[in-house]
């Protein structure tokens, strides 16, 4: 066993084969932007650009099978190795019935590097380290975009500018560049990310919306929405909804927004999302356009969406029948949230009491701006029993919560509603 292992390591570090350019392995040197992430200490790019790993579906390194959005399988790297030159932040290989169909190379991505920061930069000194941050984040972009660009052009000859996307929000500019049977994306978005899109030539998206969605009339949109409504005792609920997980970042809003906008026919990633959203890199959402985004995602889609500062039953109970879920921003406090994670872990969530008075004191008010907040899916509404289902962007474990009408009512500020 030891023998084989050493042989399996030693055909992962060698030198490169000839057919795969020389400039694709960078100088040696690679440094990860984040030392303290797990390192696969291999070169990988050859096996990354092997056709028969593709048709396989099997990738060298240790993978981790990750929430997908759509119906094709979603894996991420558990260990970063190298890839054209630099250690990446994020790795994920998309895969369906044919192998896999998209690798997404994430060499820097201002969310990971940022994280979530409760409150945001609140006194002085946090506000100072976040400049020198901003500032190494900065630096950081500037090198390894220019070093990655540098290897593809060395190896590839020059790329050609393309763009996907009809708003000005969700426009995704990128360099494309081809070797063989690839098409390589290169796409540099200043002050939030560096990353590497690989496709199989004549499979490279040319837009964010499905294609299949927009060919479709308004009535026969409207009867596939309606496929996903599900009735339980009476009260409508939209079913087979995707998830999604925003890990240690603060983009529970883009997350919930990536949940609704993928059952509605778009294709964009988080990431893609963030970017339009223009965050500060703070730790928290403040100062970004989400509200913008919001909008733009309704445009690419052809379709509205409104917003109202107010939780309204029956309003929401009408977006439901026709299968269109809703975006609650809403006030939370952890001891609410760590209640509601119980109720969901004990299954209990269909027999919620009634929030007696000093527990509907207790809640956070929905008009004191500056307090925490959080985004969550509304996906049904039972007035009957009182009770609101609605999913979180935490992955599987945020499937199919529960919590009583009152407290959704008292604690939404902003409902967003999609229309076709």
């Amino acid at each position: 066993m030891r023998t084989f292992f050493c042989l399996l390591f030693v055909s992962l570090v060698v030198a490169p084969a000839h057919a795969i350019p020389n400039s694709f392995f960078g100088n040696g040197n690679a440094i990860p932007i984040i030392p303290a992430f797990p390192r696969f200490n291999a070169e990988l790019t050859e096996e990354f650009l092997e056709e028969k790993n593709w048709s396989a579906g099997e990738l060298p390194g240790p993978w981790e099978k990750e929430t997908s959005l759509g119906d094709s399988t979603t894996r991420r790297m558990a260990a970063m190795p190298v890839l054209f030159g630099e250690v990446p932040m994020k790795v994920l290989a998309y895969s369906d019935g044919a192998g896999v169909e998209e690798i997404a190379i994430h060499f820097l991505d201002a969310g990971m590097y940022f994280g979530y920061r409760f409150g945001g930069e609140k006194t002085r000194d946090e506000r100072e380290t976040g400049r020198e941050r901003r500032h190494e984040f900065s630096r950081h972009f500037k090198g390894v975009a220019k070093a990655v660009r540098e290897r593809l052009e060395d190896g590839c000859g020059r790329g050609t500018l393309g763009a996907i996307g009809r708003t000005r929000a969700l426009r995704t500019e990128f360099t494309e560049y081809r070797w063989e049977d690839f098409v390589l994306r290169l796409v540099e978005r200043e002050d939030h990310s560096v990353s590497l899109h690989i496709h199989r030539r004549g499979t490279a998206p040319a837009g964010l919306a499905d294609p299949r969605w927009l060919e479709l009339g308004r009535r026969d949109r409207q009867a596939r929405l309606e496929e996903h409504v599900s009735t339980d005792n009476g009260a409508p609920r939209v079913t087979g909804l995707p998830v999604s997980t925003q890990g240690l970042t603060p983009f529970c809003g883009i997350h919930s927004l990536a949940i609704v906008a993928h059952h509605i026919g778009l294709r964009a990633s988080p990431e893609a999302l963030a970017a339009g959203a223009a965050f500060e890199n703070t730790g928290s959402a403040g100062g970004s356009d989400l509200i913008g985004l919001h909008r733009a995602v309704a445009e690419e889609l052809d379709m509205r969406v409104s917003i109202a500062p107010k939780f309204d039953p029956d309003r929401v109970g009408r977006s439901i029948e026709d299968g269109l879920p809703v975006i609650v921003w809403r006030r939370v406090t952890a001891e609410r949230e760590k209640r509601h994670a119980a109720v969901a872990r004990s299954g209990s969530g269909g027999n919620l009491a009634p929030l007696e008075p000093e527990e509907l004191e207790k809640l956070p008010e929905r008009d004191a701006r500056g307090t925490p907040s959080h985004a969550s899916v509304v996906t049904g509404i039972d007035p009957e029993r009182g009770i609101v289902h609605y999913t979180e962007p935490w992955g599987e474990t945020g499937r199919d919560r529960v919590m009583r009408l009152e407290e959704m009512a008292a604690t939404g500020y902003a409902v967003f509603f999609f229309r076709l």
